[in-house]
């Protein structure tokens, strides 16, 4: 069964972005205790956000590479950047969420991260709203303040 980590993730989406970058770091490099993937997937709230991070992650880590791409490239990395209207291929074992509202599609992952904005308004309401989503398809939910 996938497990559902809510993180704190910043006040606004640039927040948001510039910690995925540090946070994929960690979870590909085994950096914290929280959740190691080999494989993720990041799903973005629109093609902008996406396009952002991937140029974000051509800098981060600052003494390493991690393989990444848009989906639309047609590539296989370690970290594979999706938007609305895009699909992601099998075989990553994490999908990690910017958009504040629940992915379409969780089978085949074993985790998933949603992050949280605490704006104080719409994107954490819409974060509130994929827990309880979450809840009612019994997915084992926790939520971490920090990391």
């Amino acid at each position: 069964m996938v497990e559902a980590t809510f993180i704190a993730s910043g006040k606004n989406m640039e927040e948001a972005l510039n910690f995925t970058c540090s946070l994929i770091s960690k979870l590909i490099m085994g950096g914290i205790d929280l959740i190691h993937a080999s494989k993720i997937d990041i799903f973005c709230d629109d093609i902008n956000d996406a396009k952002y991070l991937d140029e974000r992650l051509w800098n981060e880590p600052k003494y390493g590479l991690i393989s990444h791409n848009l989906v639309t490239n047609k590539a296989d990395d370690l970290i594979n950047i999706g938007y609305p209207g895009t699909k992601f291929a099998l075989g990553s074992d994490l999908i990690l969420n910017l958009s504040p509202d629940m992915p379409k599609n969780l089978d085949g992952y074993e985790n998933f991260i949603q992050l949280v904005i605490m704006d104080g308004a719409d994107l954490r309401e819409r974060a509130a709203s994929t827990w309880s989503k979450c809840k009612d398809l019994g997915l084992k939910t926790k939520f971490v303040e920090s990391i």
